[in-house]
């Protein structure tokens, strides 16, 4: 029978791919199943049409057997500031009957499982989401050493969409960030693929590395109680 240990529900933006990584590297006896949202772009505006619909796309996991539903977008679930990870956890719960969980809130548990307490984070975002992340984050009691913005020509508009962009850009961004002061490192975003460079990563920067669909993954197994550790998604999967 599938699921059989767990079934994790997902909410995520259509642009996002954490269904898929949530499918390859979730433990065996774990399934996933999805509801895709709009967003327009990772604007603070477009994040507050994502949100709208999220209570929408949570009533749909009403009834069904399913041990949490995870709101699967970083941005989205800290756009509104201190406390609003756990107010969208709210509404899904109060939509469909189910333990809810965000990104955001999966982030913040797999800093603080690593004892994380300075950070260097790399987004993909605008300058107004990054500001605003780097607000929710130091709000929750982390000193954001540097945060970054990719160079967003490459997205959307550019050669290459959000969820296209290939791992060697990724590292490359990542392995060139500013680390003075940091002892974690943190790249945000479900809407790009990392689970596949997280072990470089860590290895080459020398600190723990989170990255959002790895903290949403841990997280979301470890309230479920499946406490699998998993080889090559950095130190955080073999706590």
């Amino acid at each position: 029978m599938y699921g059989w240990r767990a079934k994790i529900g997902l909410i995520g933006p259509m642009s996002d791919n954490a269904e898929h990584a949530f499918h390859i590297y979730a433990p065996e006896g774990v399934s996933v199943l999805s509801r895709k949202i709009f967003l327009p772009g990772p604007t603070p505006e477009g994040l507050m049409v994502l949100n709208d619909q999220l209570e929408e796309a949570a009533a749909m996991y009403k009834g069904r057997d399913v041990d949490i539903v995870i709101f699967g977008c970083t941005s989205g679930s800290c756009i509104q500031g201190y406390g609003w990870d756990k107010e969208c956890a709210n509404r899904i719960e109060r939509a469909c009957g189910i333990p809810g969980l965000t990104t955001s809130t999966a982030v913040l548990e797999s800093l603080h499982a690593l004892g994380a307490k300075k950070l260097a984070v790399l987004t993909p975002y605008p300058d107004a989401t990054n500001q605003a992340e780097k607000k929710f984050l130091e709000d929750n009691g982390f000193e954001v050493t540097n945060i970054v913005g990719m160079d967003r020509s490459q997205f959307n508009n550019g050669s290459r969409k959000l969820d296209m962009v290939g791992e060697h850009y990724l590292y490359q961004h990542c392995v060139n960030m500013d680390l003075n002061g940091a002892d974690t490192f943190f790249l945000s975003c479900m809407g790009i693929t990392t689970m596949e460079i997280i072990d470089a990563v860590e290895k080459r920067l020398g600190i723990p590395v989170v990255t959002s669909h790895q903290a949403s993954l841990w997280a979301a197994l470890r309230h479920c109680r499946v406490g699998t550790k998993i080889p090559n998604l950095g130190k955080l999967f073999t706590l």
